[in-house]
């Protein structure tokens, strides 16, 4: 490319910011701003929801399912929020708008969108059942960052498609995760990109740190071990569970317990987390959600 990694940076934030992947940026932003916001309602969630008539035809279909049971129909949005959750309809208007970046159906090197959305979906839900079970709290911006932690492989696959592909070659045929591979062909790896994007989108730090160094994780602030280790260990389960697109085939089995031991997480906990994590991707691989 011959670019200084600076230059490089600079590059990206411009073709981002011009492009369709800055379209999430937006609701991610008014999402993350009704999380903070303690006050928040309904109504707030409604005016998002509103604004985007795929996500208010999801909201009113899954309000009016038989897995709810209203008595009659549902046809006010906030009525439908009320029904569905306030938390179900975030996490919903997060994935109706970060999914539209995963809808390309071609396959290379064992690499599509939609089996990374697949996995970056099933990361997300499993840093929440981590953050809910293990810690007993909401984690208010760890759906988030499980969602988005591969933004950058997206970032890739949409502007330098010609170096993506040969460190999606080089993966393969040297036998090393991907990111590793980034840094030979692009100078830079995803979880970089990803960092950059959240930083110039001034995302809360936290989220910043959990998509910058989700490979690694020892390099985090002590402020910010929680999230990080998180992400860390369900993207780690992920890959080893193969769920969706899998970039780090070769994984750090001692890391790995080091961030669970720190976290303060049981092995046997995790084993019960991994079992309901791939009963709840079942169920959505049978709702057609990973289907183009």
């Amino acid at each position: 490319m011959g670019k200084s990694e600076n230059e490089l940076i600079k590059l990206i934030i411009k073709l981002v910011n011009k492009s369709d992947i800055s379209s999430i940026k937006q609701v991610v932003t008014e999402i993350l701003k009704i999380i903070k916001d303690e006050s928040s309602s309904a109504k707030d969630l409604r005016n998002i929801v509103e604004k985007d008539p795929p996500l208010c035809a999801k909201v009113l279909k899954l309000a009016n399912s038989a897995h709810y049971g209203y008595p009659k129909s549902i046809s006010d949005i906030q009525e439908a929020i009320i029904c569905i959750g306030f938390d179900a309809v975030k996490e919903l208007a997060l994935n109706q708008k970060v999914c539209e970046l995963f809808m390309k159906e071609d396959t290379t090197h064992g690499f599509s969108r939609l089996s990374l959305w697949k996995h970056c979906s099933a990361v997300a839900l499993c840093c929440k059942m981590i953050y809910r079970r293990e810690f007993r709290e909401r984690g208010d911006n760890i759906y988030v960052a499980g969602l988005l932690h591969d933004l950058g492989i997206i970032v890739e696959d949409q502007f330098f498609r010609e170096m993506f592909e040969q460190a999606l070659k080089k993966s393969a045929q040297e036998g090393i995760n991907l990111y590793i591979a980034e840094k030979a062909t692009l100078k830079i790896d995803h979880a970089a990109i990803a960092r950059t994007i959240a930083d110039d989108w001034n995302f809360p730090d936290e989220l910043i740190h959990a998509m910058g160094l989700h490979h690694e994780p020892t390099e985090v602030e002590e402020e910010f071990e929680r999230i990080v280790f998180t992400v860390y260990i369900a993207n780690y389960i992920c890959q080893r569970e193969k769920i969706g697109y899998v970039d780090a085939p070769f994984r750090d089995v001692n890391l790995f317990n080091k961030c669970l031991s720190s976290s303060g997480i049981k092995a046997k906990a995790m084993d019960i987390i991994v079992e309901e994590l791939k009963e709840e991707i079942k169920k959505l691989d049978q709702m057609g959600w990973f289907i183009s």
